[in-house]
């Protein structure tokens, strides 16, 4: 069986599941639009992530 990874959010004081989006879990956890999450390098399909990711294919090294 696969445990999900988690981590306690200071923003929302509970624990939100990092294998979603950003966005979801904002809404399951009620952020408001605009709120710093602390946590975002730790989600899946961050936006960040898939930056880097086309970055480093566009540019062979």
């Amino acid at each position: 069986m696969f445990d999900s990874p988690m981590e306690h959010c200071p923003v929302c004081g509970q624990m939100v599941i990092l294998d979603q989006s950003k966005a979801k879990c904002g809404l399951e956890h009620a952020c408001k639009p605009g709120t710093v999450c602390p946590l975002e390098k730790y989600f899946v399909g961050t936006e960040g992530r898939v930056d880097a990711a086309a970055d480093d294919l566009s540019h062979p090294g």
